[in-house]
């Protein structure tokens, strides 16, 4: 099963890797268009793909968030890269608190300076208490999200790195603050990756679903390292899979947690995507922090996770099959959840 994932990994990475250089803007629809034609040419889509009904999904999230009693406390944001402007829920643009998730962000931060000569992808640095390239950090950091590598490699891009990061895609309501683990190999006192303001970091579904199409028009990478950063988010383990969990396709994805079962609070359950389906690419984020009241709060934020994922890729597919088996002809014959929205 880990070899047929792999080889799906790898074929997707070098499918996408035959695109040719063209000069990008996205300041309108049609360019956004001409940008998913694009990265979704060098494979055959489904000649049974339709225009995905955006307004029906936005109608659908909102209510099964609301079915869930989560309107507190949940942002998602989704686009197909083609329609705009892309749909959201009404907080989106929230400051909420993120964990792993920020390491996506680490990631782009490091692939400009290598982009930028400042060292290289074999450049050997200490990382997690081994000599390990800039290549092997980044791929325990998202592989496995070691904190560890995490810490190393935002002390090799610098939060200031990352944070300008942030500007310069216009992700406004997105900060990194600090990133200090005691106990990781190498740690030095002062904390290298600490800004002394002692606020958490924070992301917005909004920015990051920005960030995303960014990132996917080869805005905030060339191509070249924008398909590097797939290659290292495709293989990206999360501790249960949220918007990837019942989705048949290839999910470039960062996961989030803070669990409530550890005691955190609030908790954090948190996921950001681009997933590569048989009728085109699209981007989803989930955001749910939450002041806890059970350890099992854990499992309805994730399952919540699960079922946005589903919604967004029945969208998209909307003949096709999530991973438990259901025909997502099926979930679009079902009523809306209830109550019907947040």
């Amino acid at each position: 099963m880990k070899s047929s994932i792999l080889l799906i990994i790898v074929a997707v990475v070098a499918t996408l890797m035959v695109v040719n250089s063209v000069g990008i803007n996205i300041n309108s629809q049609q360019q956004h268009q001409q940008i998913h034609n694009r990265v979704s040419k060098t494979r055959q889509l489904n000649p049974n793909c339709t225009t995905p009904n955006i307004t029906r999904l936005h109608q659908y999230i909102d209510a099964t968030v609301a079915s869930y009693g989560y309107c507190e406390g949940t942002e998602w944001a989704f686009s197909d890269f083609i329609t705009e402007p892309f749909i959201e829920s009404y907080n989106a643009n929230n400051s909420q608190q993120t964990a792993s998730t920020i390491k996506l962000w680490v990631l782009i931060a490091v692939l400009q300076d290598v982009q930028n000569g400042l060292y290289s992808l074999d450049t050997v640095i200490e990382c997690s208490g081994q000599n390990l390239t800039i290549n092997g950090c980044l791929a325990l950091m998202i592989g496995i999200s070691d904190n560890c590598a995490t810490f190393d490699m935002t002390k090799q891009t610098t939060l200031t790195h990352v944070n300008e990061v942030f500007a310069s895609l216009g992700m406004t309501n997105s900060q990194f603050h600090e990133w200090c683990f005691t106990t990781c190999p190498g740690y030095t006192s002062p904390c290298p990756n600490n800004d002394g303001t002692g606020l958490d970091n924070v992301l917005s579904s909004h920015d990051v679903v920005h960030g995303l199409q960014l990132l996917h028009s080869f805005e905030a990478l060339p191509e070249n390292y924008t398909y590097q950063a797939y290659k290292y988010l495709l293989t990206a383990h999360g501790w249960t899979p949220m918007l990837g969990l019942l989705v048949p396709a290839p999910v470039a994805h960062k996961q989030g947690w803070l669990p409530a079962d550890e005691g955190f609070i609030p908790f954090t359950e948190n996921d950001e995507a681009i997933v590569f389906s048989e009728c085109g690419d699209y981007a989803a984020s989930v955001m749910i922090t939450r002041n806890w009241t059970n350890p099992q709060e854990d499992n309805y934020a994730l399952a919540l996770g699960a079922q946005i994922g589903r919604l967004a890729y029945c969208t998209m597919v909307p003949f096709g099959y999530a991973n438990d088996g259901i025909a997502c002809e099926q979930t679009w014959s079902q009523p809306l959840p209830s109550p019907t929205g947040c």
